[in-house]
């Protein structure tokens, strides 16, 4: 932290799970704090969702395309809302760095650099990366025209042409930056010894037949755990395959829960890519999920395993190892300057008897079935198998040779990397960086409390249709705030959101939900809607059981 408050460029990296994303959080909340305007980054939508960021190829404006013609960098100059982005940032965070190309690197310090007019790295600010290299690479180009890779790089200087990988730490940009590195040597999800001697050793490119000998005695191993482990496999297809056919074998209605967007379509799209939720999550009762984003204070963190014990139109009940949580929708957005720019709300919960090796990255699952017989790139079996907290929590269907190496390239790489990061922490030890100041000092914004914010216009009488309008929220997402006020606090008044109701057609509805109420002493809407014959909508029964 003393080494990125400094405002030295920084490579922040280490083993899967010593906490690189943890460590960039918190120096982004840092600078947020000291008033410094940050982009924050990743090389993917999925990565950039941990840290309510955007890709890297969309707030430069590159998107996908791995060269640009001088044509296409004045046209991007033009755009305003490029160039008031650019011009106000002071630091440049761009996570999962191993997933971005060096060509791709290099043409957003060329973008940097063509906006801010300052002829050094990424336009002279504050440059920091994170990511490990022995995770996944990137995403190799299909099809490429020929001598399209040679003529971009001849045409604006990038990276290296015979440079023997397409890893980022080749690109010109990155030697430029002179990095300070960061290297977190200590593992926090993995407190098995033996477990992790085995992850070690396939990460040195050192699995003898000691490290065969154990993954193998986890083949076919049963996970005593209340919850089945998710199938981790190489390819989408036997994902796809495998949550299908367990869903379908579940009887029962199924319920189907559709992703809201609010704001621009393009934003709005782009954020749902990146995320893990499905634009449509299917679900039936006993439905093996998991949750895709952290909430610590409702008790679920990105990779908890679940099973769906009750469904209604807008409730999902989930029983979790460590208890039943009562899910409501989340909220992913992309915000610039404090201001919320597109917003996708929908449950943080997809099926979960099936996921790829690739979305798996950065996650921490309770247990896994791992399949890594079809392995076809070397690290794939370090990323799976690095996912589990334990042995206890993971069963092979079986693992090939190519599983247990690693890039051989990245290896010696990583030797580097080490002993430059003995070197920065000496230079830390023998003298203290003084944090680096941002004028003007702006006082830390407060994180706005969306339930509170409801509650305030509960207080002040407003109705359903109109706090869901001043709020630009749908009702669903104002139902399921109230419904957590409820929880914490059952004499709340919310008389004020059914004033537009007939009284007596509350009284129905409140006769309907009493006579169904269960035995727990909750009032299911499904029972309650078969008796007033579809007379009420799921919503305006909802809203009749806050008034109960």
């Amino acid at each position: 932290m003393e080494i990125l408050k400094s405002g030295k460029n920084a490579f922040i990296t280490g083993p899967a799970g010593s906490g690189k994303t943890f460590v960039l959080n918190r120096y982004i909340d840092w600078l947020k704090a000291s008033g410094a305007n940050v982009a924050v980054t990743a090389s993917t939508g999925i990565a950039a969702t941990h840290l309510d960021g955007i890709t890297i190829h969309s707030w430069t404006g590159m998107g996908v395309r791995d060269s640009l013609s001088k044509a296409e960098v004045k046209d991007l100059l033009k755009r305003g809302y490029l160039r008031r982005r650019f011009l106000r940032a002071d630091v440049l965070v761009i996570d999962e760095i191993s997933m971005l190309s060096r060509i791709q690197l290099d043409l957003a310090d060329l973008i940097f650099r063509e906006f801010k007019q300052v002829d050094a790295p990424f336009g002279g600010i504050q440059t920091v990366l994170c990511g490990d290299f022995f995770q996944l690479p990137p995403i190799a180009r299909k099809n490429e025209p020929a001598g399209a890779k040679k003529a971009a790089q001849s045409s604006l200087n990038f990276a290296e042409e015979d440079a023997p990988s397409e890893f980022s730490y080749h690109a010109r940009s990155w030697k430029a930056l002179d990095l300070k590195i960061c290297y977190l040597d200590e593992q926090y999800r993995q407190s098995d010894q033996e477990f992790l001697r085995a992850l070690n050793a396939i990460r040195s490119n050192s699995a003898g037949e000691s490290v065969v000998d154990y993954l193998q005695s986890r083949v076919d191993a049963k996970i005593n755990l209340p919850v089945e482990p998710t199938k981790l496999y190489t390819h989408n297809v036997d994902v796809d395959v495998e949550n299908n056919l367990e869903l379908q074998k579940i009887s029962g209605k199924e319920f189907r829960y559709k992703m809201e967007l609010v704001g621009p379509a393009a934003l709005a799209e782009r954020l749902q890519k990146g995320c893990l939720a499905p634009p449509v999550l299917r679900l039936k009762a006993g439905a093996r999920v998991m949750f895709v984003k952290n909430n610590f204070e409702e008790g679920y963190v990105n990779g908890t395993l679940g099973v769906v014990q009750e469904l209604e139109e807008g409730r999902i009940l989930v029983r979790t190892a460590r208890g039943a949580i009562d899910v409501g929708p989340a909220a992913w957005h992309i915000a610039e300057e404090g201001k919320i720019k597109a917003e996708i709300s929908q449950y943080p919960l997809r099926l979960a008897w099936a996921i790829t090796i690739h979305k798996s990255q950065g996650m921490s699952l309770d247990a896994a079935r791992v399949d890594l017989r079809q392995s076809f790139e070397p690290g794939m079996g370090y990323v799976a198998l690095s996912r589990v907290r334990s042995s206890a929590g993971l069963s092979l269907a079986g693992f090939n040779k190519i599983s247990l190496q690693v890039n051989a390239e990245v290896l010696e790489f990583d030797k580097d990397l080490k002993r430059r990061s003995e070197i920065s922490a000496r230079q830390i030890a023998a003298k203290i960086l003084p944090p680096r100041r941002f004028s003007p000092v702006k006082p830390a914004k407060e994180k706005v409390d969306t339930v509170a914010a409801t509650r305030e216009l509960l207080n002040q009488k407003f109705s359903l249709a109109e706090i869901a309008e001043k709020r630009n929220l749908t009702a669903g997402t104002i139902l399921a705030h109230c419904e957590k006020l409820k929880a914490k606090s059952p004499d709340f008044d919310f008389s004020g959101l059914a004033k537009n109701l007939p009284p007596e057609k509350i009284k129905q509805m409140k006769t309907a939900l009493k006579k169904s109420q269960n035995e727990n002493g909750a009032y299911p809407l499904t029972p309650a809607m078969e008796l007033l014959g579809g007379t009420a909508t799921f919503e305006e029964l909802r809203l009749a059981r806050l008034l109960i």
